[in-house]
């Protein structure tokens, strides 16, 4: 017995140190950096973060105070104008970014949690377990994210916090789904069953050998998410039921910019770009993730 357990122990760190894990993080990384869309997006992404976390000590006006220059276009004074209440339009853009990344961060990081505990119980254990997580799934899975956002954001009430949640709670679906699907097929591997004849509990086994081979997909799924959420948060802010004023947002800025596009363009106008500008930087790095972890997709994008 002795020797068959020692066995099983030396197979199963011969599988984790010879090809148990496929990419190490350097390799990773030395992948990335050959990855034009990775570097690109990677670079867009810090852009965007940097200048939101610098925010607070740019010098720029308060992007909440009101003045009396009315539809001030852009000049040396206001880069990107002021808005019908006389607010400068760079640093309501400028502090907008950080409500979006906020937001977004936190309703992906929530969703990850559900769908991963979710995802991983259906997967690994099946059965009955997995026939009532897969049917809530699949629920949620109906209906588009940016509708059930919606949904709970109306019965929630408009708020910062109210916007996390619901769109934490309309995107964890996508999330479980992936990590289900890759739990089944990990749940058959050798190493899994070599864990368990060594008598190590499901959750320790779920956790430290199934998890850490699901994080290529995951990753990717994250980064893409990441910018689904700033989508979702702008449309719910631009439909009223998102962050209150006068708290930035580029969803809202767009919204009160809509009936003055004809004569003062630039107070939808920037927040726009800002915003197409992070959504694509956050695909861009999706899509080349999805490249740098599974090579065997390159190429198969339509």
């Amino acid at each position: 017995m002795t020797r068959m357990r020692k066995g099983l122990n030396d197979r199963l760190l011969a599988w984790k140190v010879s090809g148990g894990v496929k990419q190490t993080v350097a390799d990773m990384l030395e992948r990335g950096g050959r990855n034009a869309m990775v570097v690109i997006g990677s670079i867009v992404i810090m852009l965007v973060v940097l200048i939101a976390l610098l925010a607070p000590v740019l010098p720029m006006a308060d992007p909440t105070e009101m003045s009396d220059d009315l539809f001030e276009p852009p000049s040396t004074s206001h880069i990107f104008g002021t808005d019908e209440n006389g607010r400068d339009v760079f640093s309501r853009v400028v502090w907008g970014a950080r409500v979006s990344l906020l937001v977004a961060s936190f309703a992906v990081l929530a969703s990850m949690v559900i769908g991963i505990v979710l995802g991983l119980t259906a997967g690994y254990f099946g059965g009955r377990v997995d026939y009532v997580i897969t049917g809530t799934i699949d629920l949620f899975w109906t209906f588009p994210p940016f509708l059930l956002a919606l949904a709970f954001a109306a019965g929630l009430g408009a708020g910062l916090f109210n916007v996390v949640l619901a769109i934490s709670i309309s995107y964890w679906a996508g999330f479980a789904r992936l990590i289900r699907g890759q739990a089944l097929s990990m749940k058959e591997r050798q190493f899994v069953e070599a864990s368990r004849a060594l008598g190590a509990k499901n959750w320790r086994i779920m956790f430290t050998h199934v998890l850490p081979n699901c994080l290529a997909p995951l990753i990717v799924w994250a980064s893409i998410g990441v910018a689904d959420a700033i989508t979702i948060e702008s449309s719910l802010s631009f439909l009223g039921v998102g962050t209150k004023p006068p708290t930035p947002s580029w969803g809202w800025m767009l919204q009160s910019g809509l009936l003055h596009l004809g004569s003062a363009p630039w107070i939808s106008t920037f927040p726009g770009v800002a915003m197409v500008f992070t959504i694509l930087g956050f695909n861009l790095l999706g899509d080349g993730l999805r490249d740098v972890l599974d090579p065997r997709m390159k190429g198969l994008r339509r």
